[in-house]
C-alpha cells in the first residue's frame, strides 16, 4: 500500500543499523549528522556525508521499512518548501544505492508508478534498540528541619541623628561603575567587528581556479580551489563529460565541482536547470540513464 499518511513524528523509532549488499560489510545510519558509517570485515570504517536531502530520503524509508512511500511523500519530506524536479529524487536514491551495495535494488526497491520501499530483511535489530523504562526513584524520606539555636541579641541605644547627609558619592560611584561597563562592551563589540572584518577580506581574496573547454555540444567550467585539485577534478570527472556530452540533443553548459566526499555537476539548458551529486567512489561507473537526469 502507498503512504498517503502525514509525514511520522520526529521522535518515531528510526533503527539505525543496516545490512548492505556485501558480505562482512554493515552501517550506521546516524540521521542527527547526516552520515552513514560502513563498517567492514577487516574492521575499517568509513563516515560518509549523505547531505540533508540524501538522509531524510534514507530516513524517510527507515520509518517506514516494507512499506511502499511514494515519490511525492519522499520529495515532500527531503525537500521541504523547495521546488526540485524528479531528478533530484532519482540522483539520491542512485547513491543511497551505490553505497549499501545494493546493486540488484533488493535494498531500495522501485515499484513502478508507486514509489520506494526499504527491505525490512536489510535492517539489524539489536535488543539495546528496544526502549526500556525509566526506573523510578523513591522519594527521600523526609527528614525534621535542623533546629539551630542563636545566640541572645543585646539591644544598642541607637545613635542620635546627625545631619542628613547627600548620598552623591555612591551615585557618581554607580554612574563610574556603569561608565566602565558600557566602555567595556563598546570595545568588546568593536574588536569582534575588526575581526569578522578581516575574516571577510580573507575570504574574499580567497583564490578560485578555473578552467573552460568545449566537449561536442557542451561547454564546461570546472571550478576548485587550488591548481592541484582542479587538475585531479578534471582528470576524475573526464569520462563522464564526455558520455554526458553525447546525450544532449541541444547547446548545454556544465559546472563541475567538488564537494567533500562528492562531485556535483550542474547542467544548464537556457532557462532549464538541474544537478546531479555522484560519489567519488562511483564516478567511473555511472550509468547513462542516471546522467539522463541532469537533462530533463
Amino acid at each position: 500500500m502507498t503512504s498517503s499518511l502525514p509525514s511520522p513524528a520526529p521522535d518515531a523509532f528510526i533503527c539505525p543499523l543496516l545490512k548492505t549488499g556485501r558480505n562482512g560489510c554493515s552501517a550506521r545510519f546516524d540521521h542527527a549528522l547526516y552520515q552513514l558509517e560502513l563498517s567492514h570485515a577487516d574492521g575499517s570504517l568509513k563516515k560518509v556525508d549523505l547531505g540533508f536531502s540524501g538522509s531524510r530520503v534514507l530516513e524517510r524509508l527507515l520509518l517506514a521499512p516494507g512499506e511502499v512511500v511514494s515519490r511525492e511523500e519522499l520529495m515532500s519530506y527531503a525537500w521541504a518548501n523547495r521546488v526540485v524536479g524528479q531528478g533530484s529524487l532519482s540522483q539520491q536514491i542512485y547513491t543511497l544505492r551505490q553505497l549499501l551495495f545494493d546493486g540488484r535494488n533488493q535494498i531500495i526497491q522501485t515499484l513502478p508508478r508507486r514509489g520506494y520501499l526499504f527491505n525490512p530483511q536489510y535492517l539489524q535489530y539489536l535488543q539495546d534498540d528496544e526502549p526500556t523504562p525509566l526506573a523510578l526513584v523513591p522519594p527521600a524520606p523526609a527528614t525534621e528541619p535542623a533546629v539551630t539555636t542563636r545566640p541572645p541579641v543585646t539591644e544598642r541605644p541607637a545613635p542620635e541623628p546627625g545631619p542628613a547627609s547627600h548620598p552623591i558619592p555612591a551615585i557618581q560611584s554607580n554612574r563610574s561603575r556603569t561608565g566602565l561597563w558600557l566602555t567595556g562592551i563598546v570595545l568588546v563589540l568593536l574588536t569582534g567587528l575588526g575581526l569578522l572584518g578581516m575574516q571577510l577580506a580573507t575570504l574574499s581574496q580567497e583564490p578560485f581556479f578555473t578552467h573552460q573547454r568545449q566537449v561536442g555540444g557542451v561547454e564546461v567550467l570546472y571550478v576548485e580551489g587550488s591548481q592541484r585539485l582542479l587538475d585531479s577534478l578534471i582528470s576524475e570527472t573526464e569520462a563522464v563529460v564526455k558520455k554526458l556530452s553525447t546525450l544532449v540533443d541541444k547547446p548545454a553548459q556544465l559546472i563541475v565541482n567538488l564537494s567533500p566526499g562528492f562531485y556535483e555537476i550542474h547542467c544548464l539548458r537556457g532557462e532549464d536547470a538541474n544537478w546531479l551529486k555522484i560519489h567519488k567512489d562511483q564516478i567511473r561507473s555511472v550509468t547513462g540513464e542516471f546522467l539522463q537526469g541532469c537533462l530533463q
